[in-house]
Parts: C-alpha cells; structure tokens; sequence
C-alpha cells in the first residue's frame, strides 16, 4: 500500500510539473515551432508525396514508380533512363589512339544506379581520405601541423560551380594530372561526364568526414588506448580494435552526411555537363515545368528523399549524431600526440601534405582566378584543350579587373543586394524559431513531443534541397490556383510571380539546424534553477526566457544566426531553381550559375571573384565564431 501510494504520488507530480509548464508562454513555443515547420517542411514534402503518385493517362497509381524501377524491363519499349543494367558501353576508359589521349568518363547505368554508385563511391573514398587526415592531425605532432589544418578546412569554403570549374580544369587535357600521366604514360588525360563528377565530389566533401573524425578522435578516452596498450596491444592492431571502434560514430555520422550532398549535389553535374543524375533530372524537370511538374519527377523526388531518409535516420539511431554539426565544446583529456617517425614523416610530407594542398586547390585556384593571376585556357589543337596558366598580371588595373567588376556590376550588385535581404529576413525567423524549438526541446518533459519538434528541427539536414523545391513549387502552385485574381502572385507559372517569398522561406526551413542546434546548445548550458527562481520572485516564463536567459547564452545565438546567415547566402538548390522563375528577385548563387554557363555573356573569372566574395563572408563569420564567441566550429555544409 506504502508502494502505491509512492508511485501515485510521483505520478501525480510530474502531472502537475508537466501542466505548470505548459503555460501560455510554453504552448506559443511549441504550436509556433510545430506550425512552421509543419506548413513549410512537411507540407511540402506530403505534397511531393500526393503528386508522385498521380498516374498518367490510363495508368495506375504506381505506374510513375513502374517507370523508374522497373521501366528497363519493358520488352517493347524498356525505359532505360532511369535504370540500365546493360550500357552499351561499358568502358569506363576511352582511348583515342591517334590524339594518345585516354578519356576517363565512367559507365552510365541510368540516373538512379549512377547515383547509388556515384554516392557510394564518394562517401567511401571520402571517408577513408577524411579519416586519415584527422587520424594524423589528431594523434601526432610534427612541422606545419596548423598549415595542414588549415588547408584541409579550405574546401568546406563554399563556391558554387567554380571550384568544380576550377576542378575540371585540373583534370582537363591541360591540367597538371594530365601532364603527370602524360610523362608516365605518354597519353594525355581527360576526365569528364560521370568520373568527373565523382572527383569533383570527393575533394569537395571529404573535410566533412575529416572534421567529424578528429573530433572523434580528439574525444577518446585516452586511458582505454592506455589500459590496451598495457594488455599489449600496439600500432595497428591498438588502432583497429580500440581507436578506430571508438571513433567510428563521429566518423560514419560525417559519412553520411556526405552522401546526403552527394546524392542531391547539383554544381559537379551542372560543370562536368552529365545529366545523367537523380538530381540533374529533377532540376531539369523544375526548370523545365510550363505550370506544372510532371508526377513522374515528384517520383524520382520521393525516391531520393526515401534514399537519404533510410540512411540518415539509420546512422541517427546509432550513434545519436546530435551535435555533429554543429558548434560544441569539446577536448576534456590531454591529447595523446606522438612524434612523427621516419615512415610516419615521409606518409605525412610525401603523401597526406601533397594531397590536402591539391584538394584545397580549387578553392585557392578561384582566389587567384579571380584577381587574374590563375588564368584558364582553351586551346584548338586537334581537339578542344583546357587548362590553366600561372601568370602575374602587368598592373594592378590588371590585377582587380575582375573583382572590380563584381563590385562595380549593378547587376551582380542587385543579386548581392538579394541575397543580404532574403538571408538576413531568414536568419531572424530562424533565431525565433529555433529559441522556440531549443527552449521547448531542453525544458518540456514530455520526451515525445520534445524528441518529436527535436526531429523536425533536425529533419532538414537530411532532406535534399531539390526535393523542397520540389514540394514549393507544387504547394505554391495550388495556391495560386484556388484565387487566381488574388493569389495568383503565389503561382510560378505566372508573370508576376514572387519568388521572394519562397526563398526566404526556403533558407529559413533549409539552414535551421544550424541555427537550433547552436541555440539549444545554449539552453543546455543555463540551469533550470535559475529560472525557477526568477519565476519564484514574480517574472514570467516569456521575461524569464529573454530576460533571464537570454543574456546567458546570446553568444550561442548570435553565432547560431552567423553560421545560418552564412549558409543561407551560399544556398544552391531552391536559389537556381526558383531563380530561373524571377530573374530579378534571384540571388547571387543564381547569377553565378548564369555567369559560369554563360548566359551573362562574360566568362568564369566574373564567376570566381563572386566566389571570393563568398569565401571572404564565410572566413569572416568563422573567424568571429571561433575567436569572438569561443565556439568550435565544425563545418560548412553545401
């Protein structure tokens, strides 16, 4: 009886503690939080799901899917767009005897099983490459370990299609590898369309998983290594049955975000011209759309959302990755460095130093691109050649021309003037809502609900871009039919269509974990107590939690906001697809594109000084996030 009543008693007052804290101010948070996210994340992605399944004329309701999967088994008339298990040319190396050229270009099986491998051939490669450098950063002191540092962090700088310009032109015909080969092999080398897009993403992605894996690394206990090595346990078999298992959440966790991007990835396959992609197809269906998208792209959206959805929620399960991107604290134990020995010199200067340098080049090349000193060519001999030449501009008029005309251009002035205001509208609504979802999540006892708005919060890092503007341009579109008269400026197909409206919405939905996870991180670091107390003397929850609180964890926020406000700007997905709808209302990643293909009428080195516009934002947002705020930065995401 004693028991009982015990247990009633606790019952009765987590009761009674969970409706004291659903106050007026608690239930405006939690409706707030799931309001917005509902209408404009789930909505979206519900409508994509409703429009996937609208049969074409005298089909049923999963015939789109039939297309996609099972298409290619037609036997009068197979469909190989999407699946091709049997190319007809299944070389992925062309030789050109006449022009000794070897063409490296990759087999097409169809945009859904290129997309698999090219994903799983990306975050394989990447993770081994990401690992290794964090593993030698992380575990042994020798010279120029900061310069290493710094350069494996250089192409998490985001620039839109010109580093994968830059990139291309690297393995172009003209490029230093093809040079390398050439003395070797005596071939030149060329690589494009599929092959090219792999490498692009590789040198692209891989400081992801390197950051998360020194994180991991730095976070091991070091007394586990110590009782092992005690056991006699040492060199690799220490690293493989103790360091690496330890480590390996940090490490899986940036795999997957990698293969997330590479799946939705637009910029390699837009450079390297390979339409062949889940991606490319559905961007050319966007772009293509004459008031309305065809169901059997909604599909394929599905699809890509189904694919990085089971491997996001997988690896989220596992090693409960809450703070992998995020700003965090960390480094509770004294390091264990050791000092580099002759193999582990000559692994570090001959093989990890050469290759960071080179994967930090397309970023470093659209620097020296942009002020004229990187200048790329094309050469009409016995084929189109393309390469890039070092040369120091004869004067300084020589040496600006091309940043002189990004800041001078009225034009890319309008889209710079774009970008600040839809980013810095989004950023706002994004602190709301994220001071929302952090106070609610870190507070409410009610662990479902909490864990629930947590996920929403968190969903958009694993809802590819593409996929979003996919479900705005359907969402957008019905509204603007229900009252053509008063809302048809909601409908994308119109004139007068206001393509402000989703982009603010867009990056506001799209960058909010970044901002959420720094915020909650804030939240976590001010006792309960605290504001307990203040209620206890009279203030209200809504005082308390911007009276109180905030002040205590204004660093968290406003390095938040700067992260967001940043990711925003350099946003890809929603940017060119809405761009193209509104040239006017477009953002600078939008006349970027434009810029890089041409459409501008002025070539890539325009194109590369926006970039360093870019990188300069990015460099400067990181530098106050780290030495003003004192957080740990841990990347910067496409």
């Amino acid at each position: 009886m004693e028991v009982t009543r015990g247990v009633a008693g606790g019952f009765a007052r987590k009761i009674r503690s969970t409706i004291s804290q659903l106050d007026r101010t608690m239930w405006f948070f939690l409706i707030f939080g799931f309001a917005y996210l509902f209408t404009f994340l789930i909505i979206p992605i519900l409508s994509v799901l409703i429009y996937a399944f609208i049969p074409p004329v005298g089909g049923e309701w999963w015939s789109n899917f039939e297309t996609i999967l099972r298409g290619h088994l037609r036997p009068e008339s197979p469909t190989l767009t999407y699946v091709n298990l049997n190319p007809l040319d299944k070389d992925p190396i062309k030789i050109v005897e006449p022009l000794k050229l070897m063409i490296l270009k990759g087999v097409d099986y169809g945009s859904l099983i290129n997309s698999l491998l090219v994903s799983a051939i990306v975050t394989l490669v990447a993770t081994v490459l990401g690992a290794i450098v964090a593993f030698a950063l992380a575990r042994y002191d020798f010279k120029g370990k900061m310069l290493l540092r710094i350069l494996a962090m250089v192409p998490l700088f985001v620039t839109p299609f010109v580093n994968s310009y830059v990139i291309r032109l690297l393995w172009g015909e003209g490029g230093p590898i093809s040079q390398l080969v050439k003395y070797f092999t005596g071939y030149t080398l060329r690589v494009e369309g599929l092959a090219g897009v792999i490498i692009s993403q590789i040198m692209t992605f891989y400081p992801i998983v390197y950051l998360n894996a020194y994180a991991s690394f730095l976070n091991v206990d070091p007394s586990t290594e110590e009782q092992a090595e005690n056991l006699g346990a040492k060199g690799l078999k220490l690293f493989l049955n103790v360091t690496l298992p330890l480590a390996l959440p940090g490490i899986v966790a940036g795999s997957i975000i990698v293969f997330i991007f590479s799946l939705e990835d637009l910029a390699a396959p837009i450079v390297f011209n390979y339409k062949n992609l889940i991606s490319y197809q559905i961007y050319d269906g966007i772009i293509n759309a004459r008031g309305a998208i065809y169901p059997e792209k909604a599909a394929l959206g599905l699809i890509l959302l189904f694919i990085s959805l089971t491997g996001f929620i997988a690896i989220r399960n596992y090693v409960g990755m809450r703070s992998y991107a995020m700003i965090s604290r960390g480094g509770r134990w004294q390091k264990r460095e050791h000092k580099l020995g002759v193999l582990g010199s000559i692994a570090v200067y001959l093989g990890i130093f050469p290759l960071v340098l080179f994967t930090a080049f397309p970023q470093i090349g659209v620097v020296l691109m942009s002020f004229n000193i990187l200048q790329p060519y094309v050469k009409i001999e016995a084929g189109q050649v393309q390469g890039l030449v070092l040369q120091m501009p004869s004067s300084i008029n020589d040496l600006t021309i091309y940043m002189s005309k990004a800041l001078t251009d009225p034009n890319i002035l309008n889209y710079l003037k774009n970008t600040f205001i839809y980013a810095s509208i989004s950023v706002v609504l994004a602190v709301f809502i994220a001071i929302s979802v952090g106070y609610s999540v870190s507070r409410l006892k009610i662990k479902w609900l909490s864990n629930l708005l947590d996920s929403l919060a968190t969903a958009p890092l694993a809802i590819p871009g593409l996929v979003v503007a996919l479900g705005y341009y359907i969402v957008f579109s019905f509204i603007g039919e229900l009252n053509p008269g008063i809302l048809g400026f909601l409908h994308p197909a119109n004139p007068g269509f206001q393509a402000w409206i989703v982009f603010i919405i867009a990056f506001s939905v799209r960058r909010l974990p970044y901002v959420v996870r720094s915020v909650f991180a804030g939240f976590q670091q001010v006792h309960e107590n605290l504001e307990e107390a203040a209620m206890n003397l009279g203030a209200s929850r809504i005082k308390v939690v911007f009276g109180v609180i905030f002040p205590f964890i204004i660093g968290y926020v406003l390095s938040g906001a700067l992260l967001g406000f940043i990711y925003m700007s350099t946003e890809v997905s929603t940017s060119i697809t809405f761009g193209g709808i509104n040239e006017n209302q477009a953002p600078l990643t939008y006349y970027m594109r434009q810029y890089y293909s041409g459409g501008a009428g002025i070539g890539v080195q325009v194109t590369a000084a926006m970039g360093t516009i870019l990188i300069l934002l990015q460099l400067v947002a990181v530098l106050i996030v780290v030495y003003v705020f004192k957080q740990r930065y841990a990347f910067i995401g496409a």
